[in-house]
């Protein structure tokens, strides 16, 4: 038996079991996990061995491991899965550098990716424990391991037999998928009539991926794509094939028009200038053109991510894949349109993408040693954790970060977020706080200000050009001053030069006496800064204008669930969504005010955007998530149950329901009228939170929601919900 096949049957079945019940995935989507997932992990170890440097840092860590000599052995502790996800979060980012936060959106495809991370984050010390177990920590050892294992089945996303992925097969694959009704559909939805509508649309589809193609030309760009697609994964079917029916429902259509818009800007350095020249080469109008890129943009990047994960890409292996397509893509224009040709070999918009490039490490010097007076007493070797209590086999890793472990920050510029830092009022990221997201502006000047990180230069664009840039004071603390914007919305990023950090950040412009199209916050006196509706002082009726009112522009929120509140008119019907998943819909009470309790939400940035019944953005707000407190533990859990989500609502997939409650979590079994389709257990997270989510295909859907270990017992909750594609 060579080392793949026994990394196999480490992983095994009965391993990817119980890991994916700690986890919150079902057996066989936890086994898909670690098939995917492992080869890329080891291919993180591997190229981060190909320096000594590297592979020292990858010894250090493993000697201060326990050996686990088996999964079941890891968890036999009550506290095992907790102890082991700990370590992974402090030792992924230091190992396996930025692609650490990017492995589960790939891997994860229509499973919650807070899961998937999860369940990724405890197999990597346990990967690492295996590895030095069998001596496995050099560059040549891991190096090697790696191309075994791109032999063996573990490599191989079920279904998919993408390894042997092409820049040539992606470039025709996508031709079919935009050829014949499907074109013309595409076409038709932009605005173009007869057999213009299938000559725009597969004009359009070079261009689009010249823009991709330029954009993920890094890994980190690579990356960021990869992390945009989870939002578009509806528009394309479960065999990764284009999801048609969409484009000829119009409330659909706007809906994806809607999102392509605000991908636009992060692809192209100048939209208007290529929709003008396009619309003009194709025989239509700039916002035809516009609409048509618009439409196109999500549908290609939903479909190459789908590829990506099939053929198991990681962001280095897409980004060079991507950088193969450049040449085939002027053979993609119809006949009588190489007019088009320059906006194809024009260089890569660098500007766009540098935003998302991490800097080059920095070098960090190790400490001198400790006067002979406050010697460091040696670190011995780790103790065998103990059942029930604190991990103490942790602390040798701690005090690596904490005391001599420079080479953890050589490959990550801020601390790894398990570790508490002292930054006082400092961000780790940059923040707008004023004007508020989303807020509606006159075309005026105005300040932007918010926080970021101490000393950093930050650029500040406008849809890919820099209108402006500011200096970080040493509280953290940034202000410019922006021109004028035009008419409309505008997307400003936000890069950080020397942090490599970068933020969007939204805003619609109004003439005045215009109504906001989103209801957000304006500084002409028409609402608090914060997007809340004013009240008419004459009659104290609530303005029907709609906003979100809670939490705040770029709020930073504690762990677990929280309520999102707002303002619209009374009796409308609003779906609302997190980072694209519906989260259910709220009807707007008889007060003018609305509320939904959104169910333990994964950690980290998060975006929730309000919908009408027509798909319409009716207004968005971005948080943060905090982590739950090392040691927290859902034994003592207990809240009353609740659920987030009520019966007879129309969703669509995927969406997410949930709650809080007691006990060791809740099942949620699914049903299509009386036949039983699958059950889920659901362990409580250790802020007394459950979160499901489901993607169970069109139609009529029966939910019923029972107490962890009580199967026999009546529903605590049946709901039923119509779902749309």
């Amino acid at each position: 038996m060579n080392v793949a096949e026994l990394i196999e049957s480490y992983f095994g079945p009965a391993a990817a079991q119980q890991l994916g019940r700690v986890a919150g995935l079902e057996a066989t989507d936890a086994e898909q996990v670690l098939r995917q997932g492992l080869p890329l992990q080891l291919a993180g170890l591997a190229d981060h061995a190909r320096t000594p440097e590297g592979e020292a840092q990858i010894a250090e860590a493993v000697q201060n491991l326990p050996t686990f000599t088996s999964v079941e052995v890891a968890l036999n502790d009550p506290e095992g899965a907790g102890h082991l996800q700990q370590a992974g979060e402090l030792l992924a980012p230091a190992l396996l550098g930025p692609q650490a936060g990017t492995l589960a959106g790939p891997v994860a495809g229509s499973l919650d990716t807070a899961s998937v991370q999860r369940l990724l984050h405890m197999a990597f010390p346990l990967l690492l424990s295996f590895l030095g177990q069998r001596g496995l920590t050099t560059g040549k050892a891991l190096s090697g391991l790696k191309e075994d294992l791109a032999k063996s089945g573990l490599a191989t996303a079920a279904g998919g037999a993408g390894s042997a992925l092409t820049a040539a097969g992606l470039v025709e694959f996508l031709k079919g998928q935009f050829s014949g009704p499907a074109a013309d559909q595409l076409g038709k939805a932009a605005g173009f009539s007869g057999g213009t509508a299938t000559r725009a649309a597969q004009a359009a589809l070079p261009l689009v991926l010249k823009a991709v193609a330029d954009k993920g030309h890094t890994e980190a760009g690579a990356a960021d794509l990869l992390g945009r697609s989870r939002d578009f994964a509806r528009f394309t079917d479960a065999d990764g094939q284009l999801n048609t029916a969409l484009l000829s429902d119009p409330a659909e259509a706007a809906r994806i028009e809607g999102q392509g818009r605000g991908l636009l800007g992060s692809l192209f350095g100048n939209v208007d200038a290529v929709t003008g020249r396009f619309g003009s080469a194709v025989g239509g109008s700039g916002a035809s053109a516009g609409r048509l890129l618009a439409l196109l943009a999500p549908l290609v990047l939903s479909l190459l991510a789908g590829r990506a994960r099939a053929g198991n890409l990681n962001p280095g292996s897409l980004s060079r894949l991507l950088g193969e397509v450049g040449p085939l893509l002027p053979a993609l224009l119809p006949a009588g349109l190489t007019s088009l040709g320059p906006l194809l070999t024009a260089p890569a918009q660098v500007t766009t993408v540098a935003a998302a490039v991490t800097p080059p490490p920095r070098l960090v010097e190790t400490p001198p040693p400790a006067p002979p007076s406050a010697p460091v007493t040696p670190v011995a070797p780790a103790p065998p954790a103990r059942r029930g209590g604190f991990p103490w086999w942790l602390i040798p890793l701690l005090l690596l970060l904490l005391l001599g472990g420079c080479w953890l920050l050589q490959r990550r510029p801020t601390l790894p977020a398990a570790v508490p830092t002292t930054t006082g009022a400092t961000s780790n990221s940059i923040l707008v706080t004023n004007p508020a997201s989303g807020a509606t502006l006159p075309p005026e000047d105005f300040v932007m200000s918010g926080t970021a990180p101490a000393g950093d230069t930050l650029s500040i664009e406008d849809q890919g050009q820099q209108v402006a840039s500011a200096n970080v004071g040493t509280d953290g603390q940034w202000q410019a001053a922006i021109p004028a914007p035009t008419v409309g919305e505008h997307t400003y990023t936000i890069s950080g030069k020397d942090s490599g950090t970068r933020s969007e950040f939204k805003v619609n412009v109004r003439d005045a006496g215009s109504t906001p199209a989103n209801g957000g916050a304006s500084n002409t006196g028409s609402g608090d800064a914060n997007g809340t509706a004013p009240n008419d002082a004459a009659t104290g009726d609530v303005a029907s204008t709609f906003a979100i009112t809670e939490p705040a522009a770029d709020a930073q929120l504690p762990a677990g669930g929280f309520t999102l509140r707002g303002t619209g008119k009374a009796g409308e019907t609003v779906q609302v969504l997190e980072d694209g998943t519906s989260l259910g819909n709220v009807t707007v009470l008889d007060d003018g005010t609305w509320s939904l309790n959104v169910p333990s939400p994964a950690a980290g940035a998060h975006t929730y955007t309000v919908q009408g019944v027509d798909g319409t953005e009716l207004g968005r707000v971005s948080a943060t998530v905090a982590a739950a407190a090392a040691g927290a533990s859902a034994a003592d859990c207990t809240k009353t149950y609740t659920l987030s989500i009520s019966d007879g609502q129309t969703v669509s997939e995927p969406f997410r329901f949930g709650g809080v409650g007691q006990g060791q979590g809740y099942s949620v079994t699914v049903k299509r009228g009386e036949r039983t389709i699958g059950t889920k257990s659901i362990p409580l997270d250790a802020t007394c939170g459950w979160s499901y989510q489901s993607r169970p295909g069109a139609g009529r859907v029966t939910y019923e929601v029972r107490s962890l270990g009580d199967a026999g017992a009546a529903p605590l909750s049946t709901v039923t919900l119509t779902v749309k594609p």
